[in-house]
């Protein structure tokens, strides 16, 4: 009996000469796992908090696509408790560039200034008007019966989308069609990516992806006339006028012909509001203009581009040369914003011209844009429209001008787009 007990405590003197340690090793392992756990807790709530910053921004911009982007009293944040700690915000806004860059502070704990964990946050938000985004936006089905073509940049149709030309050719992708996608001509190429929301009738080449489905984040843009009502920079009313743009070694301006009247374009553009008038435009453009219209009679509100009786295009300044250029890249931009239609209208009398333009052309009312011009001449579009082009041109061409993202004329509707975050 008593070797037995001499066993057991030499047993038992082992065990707790190895288990003790293992026991208090546990303990130890145990308890270093809850700190890191709750300090991972902490981090993470932390986070969260500087996070919810970004997302109430993005909130506020997806609200309204015209305002609050760059004004500081829309952007400032008064440094908020919850229940759980602090966020705090600064933000710097680029207005020339569209862009706002956002750093957010996130500190858990009651004592803000001696927080128990705290995270930074760093992104930036990119503002971009699909008015530029896309070569050719249409809010309803379309048909393209031309052969020959080649459309740069992106296209995006809401509706039905019907290509019966040949040698048709899509450059810079992707191709968005909210409803069925028939192709009946041949050589119909896509070079990127389809997206298509009903059926896909016939074979065009796609170089890109195809996906039966439309994106569920297109929503189709819209214009607001109270906006442009309210921030113009110029108004125009009583009477049709004619705006013939000047560009100086300097500065840019406009005139309105048969008067004596010159306005200058300010550095940081300008919007000039047609109420209830027709506008004609023509010239050479230096700066950003935004040219709007509305009207309360059936025969006001268009705009009409160029002249009958003389050549008279509609370019940008280039800067390089002192003479002009079809691209936005030097800085210099216009839309076309038309309540009640667009016509582009080239020389007709003897001798006939082709005529150019350049811009953005988005009209509201519900007929397609017309050119009027000679079967033997062409007209060249530089720049994005949102309707169908009826025309009496002999031929031209479409070009997407991907430099009026960078350079946008003021006052676009612009949806947020967030290009870079970083959480540390």
């Amino acid at each position: 009996m008593k070797r037995r007990r001499g066993i057991a405590l030499v047993v038992a003197a082992m065990l707790a000469v190895f288990l003790l340690p293992f026991v208090i090793y546990l303990m130890i392992t145990a308890n270093n796992l809850l700190k890191s756990s709750f300090k991972e807790k902490q981090q993470k709530m932390a986070g969260s908090l500087a996070s919810n910053v970004l997302v109430d921004f993005m909130r506020q911009f997806s609200q309204s696509y015209y305002e609050g982007h760059y004004d500081s009293d829309a952007l400032a944040r008064n440094p908020v408790f919850y229940s759980s700690g602090f966020s705090s915000v600064v933000t710097e806004a680029d207005p020339q560039a569209h862009r706002l860059f956002i750093h957010a502070s996130g500190k858990y704990g009651r004592d803000a200034a001696a927080p128990l964990s705290d995270r930074q946050l760093y992104g930036a938000v990119q503002f971009i008007s699909d008015l530029t985004d896309y070569g050719t936006l249409v809010n309803g089905p379309f048909t393209i019966s031309g052969s020959d073509i080649v459309y740069h940049g992106k296209w995006w149709v809401t509706g039905n989308l019907s290509i019966t030309g040949s040698n048709v050719t899509f450059m810079g992708g992707p191709l968005i069609v909210g409803g069925n996608l028939s192709v009946t001509g041949s050589n119909v190429r896509i070079n990127g990516d389809l997206y298509y929301n009903g059926t896909l009738t016939g074979a065009p080449t796609v170089t890109g992806t195809r996906y039966n489905f439309y994106p569920s984040d297109m929503v189709y843009p819209s214009l607001k006339d109270t906006y442009y009502r309210a921030n113009f920079n110029y108004k125009i009313s009583g009477s049709d006028r004619t705006l013939r743009f000047n560009a100086h070694p300097s500065s840019g301006t406009f005139t309105i012909v048969g008067t004596t009247i010159t306005v200058p374009v300010p550095d940081s553009g300008m919007i000039v509001y047609g109420d209830n008038v027709n506008l004609t435009l023509y010239g050479t453009v230096r700066g950003r203009v935004t040219v709007a219209t509305s009207n309360t009679s059936a025969s006001k509100g268009g705009i009409t581009v160029g002249l009958s009786n003389q050549v008279a295009d509609l370019l940008y300044y280039d800067p390089l040369t002192g003479g002009t250029t079809t691209s936005a890249v030097s800085g210099n931009s216009l839309a076309a914003l038309a309540s009640n239609g667009i016509t582009f209208q080239g020389k007709t009398t003897n001798p006939t011209a082709n005529l150019t333009v350049c811009g953005v052309f988005f009209n509201r009312g519900s007929a397609n844009m017309t050119a009027n011009g000679n079967s033997s001449r062409r007209m060249y579009l530089y720049g994005t429209r949102n309707k169908p082009v009826t025309t009496g041109f002999g031929g031209g061409s479409y070009t997407y001008d991907a430099w009026l993202n960078s350079y946008p004329p003021p006052g676009l509707p612009e949806r947020p787009l967030l290009v870079n975050w970083h959480l540390r």
